[in-house]
């Protein structure tokens, strides 16, 4: 039986047929302030030893240490060192030299001496030592952090703003990443109008759109909106084979198994080959997965909200890190405490949304949130997680263990 023909497939396997079909995109070099979010297709270098010079790590004295092995020396002053200034005037015996952090030592001293750990002089010529210190004290030496040369950020690392501090502290004003791909994003449904539109009859608003469109951007995807297609071949067929020229797309509604859910034929007339439909989620049974010829990766998720949500997250973004050059990066669940009650689970891993916080010792719960069901967007307004309970789980009481997805990366 191939793919496609199959009836249901797990999460996991469909992880895997995903990222086995999706490449990386093409790369670019860029401006080291312009490539937050995005990721490293080459490692980055130190291209200086770090630190370049030996630094004071106190405001203080810097002094010889040989000067300063028992309390009560008084030593002369010979000069005030700010940090970005290096001092001329070597340190000799019975000398100091005021420093500030991270000014350079002056040639002769081998240690610092906490300003509060020192007395000035009524002529402020001179400083009392109120402690003995030993060499090394309060100095970090040239190189102690790492060599010129050494790889400080690797190849896939993903750009956020602790990496881009290490690539600006390295000398990278610019890095070499994975482009952003461009995704397209289509609602499908004749219910559906804008979200400046007051909806009648049996209209409602179309959510699915910002709400994809807010995902992948901020997954460092550029985003192409193709706005709702209706429910009729002609127009669905013209709307995807113009998302088919982006990287990826992603469609909502119109897969699963009513008269009006044309999404999966109409695929098949523009050349996309579907190698699943329906996963063994709850919410989300009815998702699809293609690609055409091209390389380019189809995601057909259900109209419903949370159950597009839930494909976004088990299978979107997956591929969207591997199209940037981290592959095999999937949510991760965790193990937290049940706050309530929970059913059995049936046939299906299921998904459900709930808070996950801290309790007063510092363990993870997690608290199920009231929710009506796939189609109630309400429901994922105070949600920072799901619960995920897969198939077959027993009934779960208030303190037991479950399995928990955050909403944010971990």
């Amino acid at each position: 039986m191939s793919e496609s023909e199959q009836s249901l497939i797990s999460v996991s396997d469909a992880q895997r047929i995903v990222l086995d079909r999706v490449s990386p995109v093409a790369t670019q070099s860029m401006d080291l302030m312009q490539a937050l979010g995005l990721t490293l297709s080459e490692y980055v270098a130190c291209d200086i030893d770090m630190p370049p010079f030996d630094k004071a790590m106190m405001d203080g004295f810097a002094l010889r240490s040989a000067d300063a092995v028992e309390p009560g020396a008084t030593l002369k002053v010979i000069d005030h060192i700010a940090a970005g200034k290096s001092s001329v005037k070597p340190v000799e015996t019975g000398e100091a030299a005021r420093i500030n952090t991270g000014a350079p030592m002056p040639e002769g001293a081998d240690a610092v001496i906490r300003i509060e750990d020192t007395q000035w002089s009524d002529d402020g010529v001179a400083v009392k030592l109120k402690t003995a210190i030993s060499s090394g004290l309060n100095v970090c030496n040239r190189a102690d952090y790492l060599s010129g040369g050494t790889a400080v950020l690797s190849k896939g690392t993903r750009l956020g703003p602790a990496q881009i501090a290490v690539a600006a502290a390295a000398g990278a004003a610019s890095v070499d990443v994975h482009k952003r791909p461009v995704f397209a994003v289509l609602a499908t449904g004749n219910e559906l109008v804008d979200i400046d539109q007051k909806p009648a009859g049996a209209e409602i608003r179309n959510s699915n759109t910002p709400m994809l469109a807010a995902l992948l951007s901020d997954d460092g995807v550029d985003v192409v909106s193709l706005g709702i297609a209706p429910d009729d071949v002609a127009g669905l067929t013209k709307s995807i084979e113009y998302g088919l020229e982006c990287d990826g797309l992603c469609i909502t509604g119109g897969v699963s198994m009513g008269a009006y859910d044309f999404v999966p034929d109409v695929l098949a007339k523009c050349g996309v080959e579907v190698h699943f439909h329906k996963m063994a989620s709850k919410p989300g049974k009815p998702t699809l997965f293609g690609t055409t010829t091209k390389g380019r990766s189809v995601f057909g998720l259900p109209g419903n909200p949370i159950s597009a949500m839930v494909g976004y997250w088990l299978l979107v973004r997956p591929a969207i890190a591997a199209m940037q050059g981290r592959p095999g990066e999937f949510p991760r669940a965790i193990e937290s405490r049940v706050v309530g009650s929970l059913k059995p689970a049936g046939d299906r891993d299921s998904y459900w949304p709930a808070r996950i916080e801290p309790d007063d010792s510092g363990r993870l719960t997690a608290s199920a949130l009231s929710w009506r069901g796939s189609g109630d967007p309400f429901g994922m307004g105070a949600a920072n997680g799901w619960i995920v309970r897969p198939a077959g789980s027993p009934a779960a009481s208030d303190g037991d263990i479950v399995l928990a997805m955050l909403l944010e990366r971990i």
